[in-house]
């Protein structure tokens, strides 16, 4: 099973230096969708959000296979 690296890009930048194993790309969009949304909540707490901060996805070779950008992790209404 292939190791992804999540490595977020907000107030701070945090590099993953361990991973997850998971099946494919797909499960590892999931993922950050769902560590975004967990950050975003964080982020709310302290009384601020920038939707523009992100968390870039990264194979075992640390090639960047895609962006998830805290806006993508969900909707806004009203």
């Amino acid at each position: 099973m292939p190791r992804y690296f999540f490595h977020v890009f907000n107030d701070e930048i945090t590099l993953d230096e361990e991973g997850i194993e998971l099946p494919d790309l797909d499960a590892a969009r999931e993922q950050a969708i769902e560590s975004a949304r967990a950050l975003v909540c964080e982020s709310v707490k302290h009384g601020h959000l920038n939707l523009d901060h992100r968390i870039e996805i990264a194979d075992e070779t640390d090639a960047r296979k895609m962006t998830v950008t805290f806006r993508e992790a969900f909707s806004l209404e009203g």
